[in-house]
């Protein structure tokens, strides 16, 4: 099965242990979800106006796919599939901090440094194919969330 490349491409990509960008697929991707925790201080003063101290805003992401093939070779724009994001979930730098980039066009991007706060893999379908020994044949429900460090 060919890879077939979007014309905008993938929204999200992890930079792995070595130090290269991975895109993640657009393969079943429900919405980003982007939220900012705003961490700040606010107070009244004796004359009763409104004193606030921004201290700093806190990224939070979330997003999940549906019937995900297992590898990128089964993506249909050859990001990462389930297997590959479980592998990089359990693998050292998973369990630390990594750079995430978002995508939002051709021309604009955004990084931070982030860790997983959840991650769920669910298979959903397995052997499609009857008399395949081939282990992509599996299709995951898959949910991750991320947090700002």
């Amino acid at each position: 099965m060919a890879a077939i490349n979007l014309p905008v491409g993938s929204a999200l990509f992890i930079q792995d242990a070595a130090g290269a960008w991975q895109k993640i697929t657009e393969h079943n991707r429900s919405p980003i979800a982007l939220d900012l925790q705003r961490f700040e201080q606010t107070s009244r003063m004796a004359n009763g106006s409104l004193r606030k101290l921004f201290i700093a805003d806190k990224k939070s992401l979330s997003t999940s796919w549906s019937m995900l093939p297992s590898y990128s070779t089964m993506t249909v724009d050859g990001g990462w599939g389930a297997e590959d994001l479980k592998t990089f979930y359990l693998s050292a730098k998973g369990q630390g901090t990594f750079n995430v980039r978002i995508a939002y066009n051709l021309s604009r991007t955004e990084e931070f440094v982030a860790s997983f706060a959840s991650c769920s893999f669910n298979i959903i379908k397995r052997n499609v194919k009857e008399k395949s020994s081939d282990t992509a044949q599996l299709f995951w429900d898959v949910t991750i969330a991320l947090e700002e460090v």
